[in-house]
């Protein structure tokens, strides 16, 4: 959705284009609906594809530090090709240069993108834990 006048944009979305698209799709419906719930509206994102002009990319990545640091937080879909992808790194690195180390921790948000055996997997240890 659009952002109203003077609304801040909720999430600056990192992630990696090489990680599986249904798996993001489903993690980005549950932030979303969490999101809902305590605040009784929907989120709003900056996501690359459709905040940066496509044809004249090398201007939209001179403002990163401003597109990121616009956001209230940084949200991190992080999938198995999050680390080893320069510009993921490059995204967070310009969170914590232009923020101290305290703020940058509180404003990211880190989202382990998992598979539906890896989720069920996951619930069972913590059913066996809280047992």
């Amino acid at each position: 959705r659009p952002l109203k006048h003077h609304e801040q944009i909720d999430f600056f979305m990192s992630h990696s284009w090489h990680d599986d698209p249904e798996i993001k799709k489903a993690a980005l419906v549950e932030i979303a609906r969490e999101f809902y719930a305590s605040h009784h509206r929907w989120p709003t994102f900056w996501l690359d594809k459709v905040c940066i002009d496509q044809d004249n990319i090398g201007d939209g990545l001179k403002v990163l530090p401003v597109n990121v640091m616009a956001c209230k937080k940084m949200l991190v879909l992080c999938g198995p090709t999050y680390t080893k992808r320069l510009w993921c790194a490059w995204e967070l690195f310009t969170l914590f240069s232009f923020s101290s180390f305290k703020q940058a921790v509180s404003r990211v948000h880190i989202t382990a993108l998992l598979t539906q055996k890896e989720r069920k997997k996951k619930q069972k240890k913590m059913t066996a834990y809280d047992s």
